[in-house]
């Protein structure tokens, strides 16, 4: 099985989309903001926790991720 990072597809300059159908329980599609060096660069720790906040209750049309995406709180 692909990991969530492997199910993003560019879909514009410097904009990833994760799909729904990434990880059980999405809402939303997940958006990164990030060239493609920084993606190719980011922790997976950051794919799942964009794709946990597109997971969360009334989030209403994308989870975002910034380019100073990191994994943490």
């Amino acid at each position: 099985m692909a990991t969530i990072k492997e199910q993003a597809k560019k879909v514009a300059n410097a904009v990833w989309e994760i799909p729904k159908s990434a990880k059980a329980g999405m809402i939303v599609p997940a958006k990164i903001i990030a060239t493609d060096k920084l993606f190719k660069e980011m922790d997976p720790g950051v794919f799942e926790q964009v794709t946990n906040v597109a997971c969360l209750p009334g989030i209403q049309r994308n989870a975002f991720c910034m380019p100073d995406g990191h994994w943490g709180f």
